[in-house]
Formats: structure tokens, C-alpha cells, sequence
């Protein structure tokens, strides 16, 4: 749970900063009055583009640590459309998942996420159950 609520606040901030570069892109797009100033655009873009690979490949990273926490098998890397690889500057080419590969994994942790909560559930009742009976015995003995 807690490794969730980091994933969720980390996105989070990552979110915040994705649209900062988003107004700053706009914000540079409406000053450029001269085809020589599009290069900074275009760099900007590049940026937010990088940015948005890296917030994929974060949430990637949290499925593939989930997957293996469940003894979930990833997705073929054979398989087409599953991966995608882009290569960051400082960590060179990255393969990781796309919505498409991601999809299908979150499915199998929730369904076995879902299996496990079933579990707990089953031993929680049963030990209300006799915990309950035992309280009826002792309830009904002579004082």
C-alpha cells in the first residue's frame, strides 16, 4: 500500500511539473514572431516529449515491480505493440511498456490482488465465527 501511495504521489508531482513545461510551451509559442525563434520551440517540445517518456517508463517500472511481487508473467517482448524503446540521454535506450502492455498486467494484479483480499477475507470471518461460538459456550456455562 505505502509503495502505492508513493507511485500515486510521485505521479502526482511529475503531473504538476508536465504542466508547467505545457504553459511554458504555450507561452513561447504565442511570442515567436520568426522562423529562426522555432528552434526553441521545437526544443521545448522535445523536452515535454522526453518528460512524457519518463513518466511512462516510471509507471511501467511500478507494474513490472507489481507483476513480479504477484509471480505475474510481463508480456512477451515479441509481443507487437508491448514495448517501446526510447533512448534517454543519461540512462541510454530504455525499453518499457506501452498503454497497450500495461493494460493487460494491471488486469492480472487486480485479479490477484483481488484473489488475496478474498483469502484474508475467508480466515477473518471464520475466526469471527468461532470467536463468536466460543463467547456462546462460555456465555451458557453455570456460574
Amino acid at each position: 500500500m505505502l509503495n502505492y501511495l508513493s507511485f500515486r504521489y510521485e505521479l502526482y508531482k511529475l503531473d504538476k511539473i508536465s504542466k508547467a513545461m505545457n504553459l511554458e510551451y504555450k507561452s513561447v509559442e504565442k511570442t515567436i514572431t520568426k522562423q529562426e525563434d522555432m528552434a526553441e520551440l521545437t526544443f521545448l517540445g522535445y523536452d515535454i516529449y522526453s518528460f512524457d517518456m519518463g513518466v511512462k517508463k516510471i509507471t511501467s517500472d511500478y507494474y513490472k515491480h507489481e507483476a513480479n511481487k504477484y509471480l505475474i508473467p510481463l508480456p512477451s517482448v515479441s509481443s507487437a505493440g508491448m514495448y517501446t524503446t526510447f533512448d534517454f540521454d543519461d540512462l541510454g535506450s530504455v525499453t518499457f511498456l506501452t498503454s497497450k502492455g500495461v493494460y493487460p498486467l494491471r488486469k492480472s494484479i487486480r485479479e490477484e490482488k483481488k484473489l488475496k483480499r478474498e483469502t484474508i477475507g475467508f480466515y477473518i470471518t471464520s475466526i469471527t465465527g468461532l470467536i463468536g461460538a466460543i463467547i456462546g459456550l462460555i456465555s451458557f456455562l453455570p456460574k
